[in-house]
Protein backbone atom coordinates (compact mmCIF):
# COMPACT_ATOMS: atom_id res chain seq x y z
CA UNK A 1 0.00 0.00 0.00
CA UNK A 2 2.78 2.41 1.09
CA UNK A 3 4.30 1.63 -2.66
CA UNK A 4 1.10 2.39 -4.24
CA UNK A 5 1.05 5.89 -2.40
CA UNK A 6 4.59 6.56 -3.42
CA UNK A 7 3.65 5.91 -6.56
CA UNK A 8 0.42 7.86 -7.27
CA UNK A 9 2.32 11.13 -5.20
CA UNK A 10 4.41 11.01 -7.89
CA UNK A 11 1.77 10.81 -10.94
CA UNK A 12 0.39 13.85 -8.95
CA UNK A 13 3.61 15.73 -8.35
CA UNK A 14 4.04 15.60 -12.83
CA UNK A 15 0.83 16.20 -13.25
CA UNK A 16 -0.99 19.28 -14.21
CA UNK A 17 -4.24 20.27 -14.40
CA UNK A 18 -4.59 19.60 -17.75
CA UNK A 19 -8.77 19.85 -18.43
CA UNK A 20 -10.92 21.96 -20.80
CA UNK A 21 -9.99 25.67 -21.41
CA UNK A 22 -12.00 27.99 -19.43
CA UNK A 23 -11.10 29.44 -15.85
CA UNK A 24 -7.80 27.29 -17.06
CA UNK A 25 -5.49 29.65 -15.75
CA UNK A 26 -6.97 29.72 -12.46
CA UNK A 27 -7.55 26.11 -12.17
CA UNK A 28 -3.42 25.38 -12.89
CA UNK A 29 -2.16 28.33 -10.80
CA UNK A 30 -4.50 26.55 -7.42
CA UNK A 31 -3.31 23.26 -8.55
CA UNK A 32 0.49 24.59 -8.20
CA UNK A 33 -0.01 26.09 -5.13
CA UNK A 34 -2.11 22.75 -3.98
CA UNK A 35 0.89 20.35 -4.92
CA UNK A 36 3.51 22.39 -3.25
CA UNK A 37 1.01 22.10 0.12
CA UNK A 38 1.09 18.45 -0.56
CA UNK A 39 4.45 17.76 -0.49
CA UNK A 40 4.66 19.89 2.60
CA UNK A 41 1.90 17.31 4.35
CA UNK A 42 -0.26 20.47 4.98
CA UNK A 43 -3.39 18.59 3.89
CA UNK A 44 -6.30 21.35 5.99
CA UNK A 45 -4.40 23.82 3.77
CA UNK A 46 -3.86 21.86 0.37
CA UNK A 47 -7.27 20.29 -0.16
CA UNK A 48 -9.09 23.43 -0.89
CA UNK A 49 -7.35 24.14 -3.34
CA UNK A 50 -7.26 21.12 -5.10
CA UNK A 51 -11.14 21.54 -4.72
CA UNK A 52 -11.26 25.04 -6.05
CA UNK A 53 -9.06 23.74 -9.07
CA UNK A 54 -11.53 21.03 -9.69
CA UNK A 55 -14.43 23.03 -9.85
CA UNK A 56 -13.21 25.90 -11.90
CA UNK A 57 -11.68 22.93 -14.36
CA UNK A 58 -12.34 19.47 -13.70
CA UNK A 59 -9.70 16.71 -14.67
CA UNK A 60 -8.37 13.65 -13.40
CA UNK A 61 -4.91 14.89 -12.54
CA UNK A 62 -6.69 17.24 -9.70
CA UNK A 63 -8.83 14.91 -8.73
CA UNK A 64 -6.09 12.55 -8.34
CA UNK A 65 -4.25 14.99 -6.12
CA UNK A 66 -7.57 16.28 -3.89
CA UNK A 67 -7.93 12.33 -3.37
CA UNK A 68 -4.47 11.97 -1.98
CA UNK A 69 -5.15 14.79 0.03
CA UNK A 70 -8.54 13.90 1.17
CA UNK A 71 -6.92 10.41 2.51
CA UNK A 72 -4.02 12.46 4.19
CA UNK A 73 -6.85 14.22 6.22
CA UNK A 74 -8.21 10.68 7.01
CA UNK A 75 -11.32 11.66 4.75
CA UNK A 76 -11.86 7.93 3.49
CA UNK A 77 -14.78 8.56 1.94
CA UNK A 78 -14.03 11.68 0.33
CA UNK A 79 -10.81 10.29 -0.99
CA UNK A 80 -12.56 7.09 -2.56
CA UNK A 81 -14.85 9.50 -4.41
CA UNK A 82 -12.41 11.68 -5.48
CA UNK A 83 -10.51 8.37 -6.94
CA UNK A 84 -13.47 7.14 -8.55
CA UNK A 85 -13.89 10.51 -10.34
CA UNK A 86 -10.19 10.77 -11.49
CA UNK A 87 -10.52 6.96 -13.23
CA UNK A 88 -13.75 8.32 -14.99
CA UNK A 89 -12.53 11.48 -16.09
CA UNK A 90 -8.75 9.11 -16.91
CA UNK A 91 -10.91 7.19 -18.78
CA UNK A 92 -12.39 10.07 -20.91
CA UNK A 93 -9.00 11.48 -21.54
CA UNK A 94 -7.33 8.07 -22.43
CA UNK A 95 -4.61 8.42 -19.77
CA UNK A 96 -4.72 5.05 -18.51
CA UNK A 97 -2.05 5.16 -16.15
CA UNK A 98 -3.97 7.52 -14.19
CA UNK A 99 -6.66 5.90 -14.69
CA UNK A 100 -4.72 2.55 -13.42
CA UNK A 101 -3.74 4.33 -10.53
CA UNK A 102 -6.84 5.78 -9.40
CA UNK A 103 -9.09 2.78 -9.56
CA UNK A 104 -6.33 1.01 -7.51
CA UNK A 105 -6.67 3.31 -4.48
CA UNK A 106 -10.38 3.40 -4.69
CA UNK A 107 -10.30 -0.37 -4.51
CA UNK A 108 -7.37 -0.59 -1.83
CA UNK A 109 -9.99 2.30 0.40
CA UNK A 110 -13.63 0.54 -0.29
CA UNK A 111 -13.05 -1.99 2.63
CA UNK A 112 -12.15 0.46 5.42
CA UNK A 113 -15.24 2.40 4.62
CA UNK A 114 -17.93 3.90 7.08
CA UNK A 115 -21.84 3.80 5.71
CA UNK A 116 -24.65 5.70 6.79
CA UNK A 117 -27.83 4.96 6.43
CA UNK A 118 -30.84 7.65 7.27
CA UNK A 119 -34.53 6.00 8.43
CA UNK A 120 -37.10 8.43 7.62
CA UNK A 121 -40.62 8.13 9.37
CA UNK A 122 -43.01 6.72 6.84
CA UNK A 123 -45.15 9.28 7.65
CA UNK A 124 -42.16 11.89 7.33
CA UNK A 125 -41.47 10.61 3.62
CA UNK A 126 -45.09 11.16 2.78
CA UNK A 127 -44.92 15.05 3.02
CA UNK A 128 -44.60 16.92 0.02
CA UNK A 129 -41.49 18.98 -0.65
CA UNK A 130 -39.35 17.23 2.62
CA UNK A 131 -35.97 18.01 2.26
CA UNK A 132 -33.30 16.27 4.11
CA UNK A 133 -29.74 17.74 4.36
CA UNK A 134 -26.46 16.18 5.31
CA UNK A 135 -24.18 18.55 7.01
CA UNK A 136 -26.01 21.78 4.64
CA UNK A 137 -25.88 18.85 1.50
CA UNK A 138 -29.46 17.98 0.22
CA UNK A 139 -29.22 14.21 0.60
CA UNK A 140 -31.71 12.59 -2.32
CA UNK A 141 -33.87 9.20 -0.99
CA UNK A 142 -31.66 7.42 -3.59
CA UNK A 143 -28.53 7.55 -1.05
CA UNK A 144 -30.79 7.20 2.33
CA UNK A 145 -28.83 3.47 2.26
CA UNK A 146 -25.22 2.58 3.05
CA UNK A 147 -23.78 5.95 1.87
CA UNK A 148 -19.45 5.94 2.49
CA UNK A 149 -19.32 8.67 5.21
CA UNK A 150 -15.91 10.35 6.33
CA UNK A 151 -15.28 9.59 9.97
CA UNK A 152 -16.26 12.40 12.63
CA UNK A 153 -19.21 14.18 13.69
CA UNK A 154 -22.11 14.96 11.36
CA UNK A 155 -25.25 17.10 11.58
CA UNK A 156 -28.73 16.00 9.48
CA UNK A 157 -31.65 18.61 9.08
CA UNK A 158 -34.58 17.90 7.84
CA UNK A 159 -37.34 20.64 6.85
CA UNK A 160 -41.27 20.46 5.17
CA UNK A 161 -43.76 22.80 4.62
CA UNK A 162 -46.23 22.66 7.44
CA UNK A 163 -43.99 20.64 9.63
CA UNK A 164 -41.22 21.98 12.55
CA UNK A 165 -37.96 21.23 11.44
CA UNK A 166 -35.92 17.84 12.85
CA UNK A 167 -32.13 18.28 13.53
CA UNK A 168 -29.82 15.69 15.26
CA UNK A 169 -25.78 14.91 14.81
CA UNK A 170 -24.10 11.51 14.92
CA UNK A 171 -20.85 10.18 14.76
CA UNK A 172 -19.16 7.70 12.21
CA UNK A 173 -15.76 5.84 12.78
CA UNK A 174 -16.70 3.72 15.94
CA UNK A 175 -18.58 1.10 13.72
CA UNK A 176 -18.30 0.56 9.86
CA UNK A 177 -22.14 1.21 9.99
CA UNK A 178 -23.87 4.48 11.33
CA UNK A 179 -27.84 4.46 11.30
CA UNK A 180 -29.62 7.75 12.18
CA UNK A 181 -33.22 7.67 12.96
CA UNK A 182 -35.92 10.56 11.71
CA UNK A 183 -39.23 10.29 13.29
CA UNK A 184 -42.36 11.74 11.70
CA UNK A 185 -42.06 15.20 12.07
CA UNK A 186 -44.29 17.50 14.22
CA UNK A 187 -47.13 19.68 12.84
CA UNK A 188 -46.26 23.68 12.50
CA UNK A 189 -47.56 26.39 11.08
CA UNK A 190 -46.89 26.40 7.12
CA UNK A 191 -45.79 30.03 5.39
CA UNK A 192 -48.92 30.22 3.76
CA UNK A 193 -50.73 29.84 7.51
CA UNK A 194 -48.20 32.24 8.81
CA UNK A 195 -48.99 34.59 6.82
CA UNK A 196 -52.55 34.80 7.59
CA UNK A 197 -52.11 34.01 11.49
CA UNK A 198 -51.73 37.90 12.75
CA UNK A 199 -54.95 40.49 12.12
CA UNK A 200 -54.24 44.01 11.27
CA UNK A 201 -54.47 46.57 14.42
CA UNK A 202 -56.59 48.88 14.38
CA UNK A 203 -54.70 52.13 12.80
CA UNK A 204 -56.67 55.12 14.21
CA UNK A 205 -56.27 57.09 11.54
CA UNK A 206 -59.26 59.16 11.86
CA UNK A 207 -58.46 60.11 15.57
CA UNK A 208 -55.11 61.22 14.55
CA UNK A 209 -56.28 63.16 11.73
CA UNK A 210 -59.44 64.69 13.72
CA UNK A 211 -56.56 65.70 16.40
CA UNK A 212 -54.39 67.63 13.90
CA UNK A 213 -57.68 69.40 12.34
CA UNK A 214 -58.93 70.26 15.90
CA UNK A 215 -54.97 72.00 16.20
CA UNK A 216 -55.15 73.45 12.83
CA UNK A 217 -58.38 74.80 13.66
CA UNK A 218 -57.52 76.32 17.11
CA UNK A 219 -54.60 78.26 15.21
CA UNK A 220 -56.89 79.58 12.34
CA UNK A 221 -59.04 80.87 15.10
CA UNK A 222 -55.47 82.89 17.12
CA UNK A 223 -54.64 84.13 13.08
CA UNK A 224 -57.85 85.14 12.65
CA UNK A 225 -58.17 87.09 15.94
CA UNK A 226 -55.01 88.67 15.59
CA UNK A 227 -55.92 89.89 12.03
CA UNK A 228 -58.49 91.72 13.17
CA UNK A 229 -57.13 93.13 15.77
CA UNK A 230 -54.62 94.45 12.76
CA UNK A 231 -57.97 95.37 10.77
CA UNK A 232 -59.24 97.10 13.78
CA UNK A 233 -55.83 99.62 14.36
CA UNK A 234 -55.89 100.38 10.62
CA UNK A 235 -59.71 101.41 10.75
CA UNK A 236 -59.05 103.29 13.64
CA UNK A 237 -55.77 104.89 11.65
CA UNK A 238 -58.18 105.97 8.54
CA UNK A 239 -60.59 107.84 10.74
CA UNK A 240 -58.17 109.94 12.29
CA UNK A 241 -56.56 110.86 8.83
CA UNK A 242 -60.54 110.84 7.00
CA UNK A 243 -62.70 111.56 9.72
CA UNK A 244 -65.83 112.26 7.05
CA UNK A 245 -66.14 111.09 3.88
CA UNK A 246 -65.09 110.89 0.46
CA UNK A 247 -61.79 111.06 2.36
CA UNK A 248 -59.00 113.59 0.70
CA UNK A 249 -56.19 111.74 1.83
CA UNK A 250 -54.30 108.95 0.08
CA UNK A 251 -52.51 107.76 3.18
CA UNK A 252 -56.34 107.29 4.89
CA UNK A 253 -57.55 105.67 1.65
CA UNK A 254 -54.58 103.44 2.01
CA UNK A 255 -55.15 102.45 5.24
CA UNK A 256 -59.08 102.06 4.73
CA UNK A 257 -58.21 99.50 1.81
CA UNK A 258 -55.63 97.85 4.20
CA UNK A 259 -57.83 97.67 6.70
CA UNK A 260 -60.76 95.98 4.64
CA UNK A 261 -58.32 93.43 3.09
CA UNK A 262 -57.04 92.23 6.58
CA UNK A 263 -60.48 92.07 8.06
CA UNK A 264 -61.56 89.66 4.74
CA UNK A 265 -58.52 87.60 5.69
CA UNK A 266 -59.41 88.03 9.49
CA UNK A 267 -62.90 86.51 8.69
CA UNK A 268 -61.42 83.53 6.40
CA UNK A 269 -59.57 82.57 9.38
CA UNK A 270 -62.27 82.91 11.67
CA UNK A 271 -64.81 80.27 9.20
CA UNK A 272 -61.60 77.93 8.33
CA UNK A 273 -60.78 77.63 12.28
CA UNK A 274 -64.79 77.20 12.44
CA UNK A 275 -64.82 74.57 9.97
CA UNK A 276 -61.45 72.32 10.90
CA UNK A 277 -62.22 72.11 15.00
CA UNK A 278 -65.92 70.76 13.66
CA UNK A 279 -64.25 68.61 10.96
CA UNK A 280 -61.64 67.52 13.65
CA UNK A 281 -64.23 67.20 16.49
CA UNK A 282 -66.52 64.70 14.40
CA UNK A 283 -63.60 61.90 13.06
CA UNK A 284 -62.70 61.29 16.30
CA UNK A 285 -65.94 60.57 17.86
CA UNK A 286 -66.24 58.49 15.04
CA UNK A 287 -62.90 56.64 15.28
CA UNK A 288 -64.59 56.02 19.13
CA UNK A 289 -67.11 54.42 18.04
CA UNK A 290 -66.33 52.09 14.78
CA UNK A 291 -61.94 51.96 15.53
CA UNK A 292 -62.22 48.29 15.46
CA UNK A 293 -63.93 47.83 12.51
CA UNK A 294 -63.75 50.36 10.13
CA UNK A 295 -60.27 49.81 7.79
CA UNK A 296 -57.86 53.01 7.42
CA UNK A 297 -57.70 53.65 3.90
CA UNK A 298 -56.08 57.08 4.28
CA UNK A 299 -57.45 60.58 4.87
CA UNK A 300 -56.54 64.33 4.85
CA UNK A 301 -58.16 67.38 5.82
CA UNK A 302 -56.05 70.96 4.52
CA UNK A 303 -57.45 74.24 4.81
CA UNK A 304 -58.33 76.10 1.61
CA UNK A 305 -57.52 79.89 2.01
CA UNK A 306 -58.57 82.79 -1.18
CA UNK A 307 -59.69 86.14 -0.59
CA UNK A 308 -63.50 86.31 -0.12
CA UNK A 309 -63.48 82.43 0.41
CA UNK A 310 -62.34 79.97 3.17
CA UNK A 311 -63.09 76.13 3.84
CA UNK A 312 -61.55 72.55 4.36
CA UNK A 313 -60.56 70.10 1.08
CA UNK A 314 -60.79 66.90 3.06
CA UNK A 315 -59.59 63.33 1.56
CA UNK A 316 -60.92 59.87 2.76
Amino acid sequence: MRRGLLLLTAIVLSASAAGAQSNAAMAESLFRDGKKLLEERRFDEACPKFKESSRLDPSSGVELALGLCYEGQGKTASAWGAYVTAASLARRDGRHDRELAATKHAEALEPKLFHVTIQVAPETVAVAGLSVKQDGVLVGSETWKGAPADPGTHTIEVTAPGRKPFTTTFEVGSAPQATVRIPALDAGPSVAEGSLVASPTPSHLERTVGYAATGAGAAALVVGTILGLVALHDASSAHTLCPVSPCGSSDGISQNNSAGTTADWSTAMFVTGAVAIGAGVTLVLLDRRSSDSRPATGASVTPVLAPGYAGLSARF
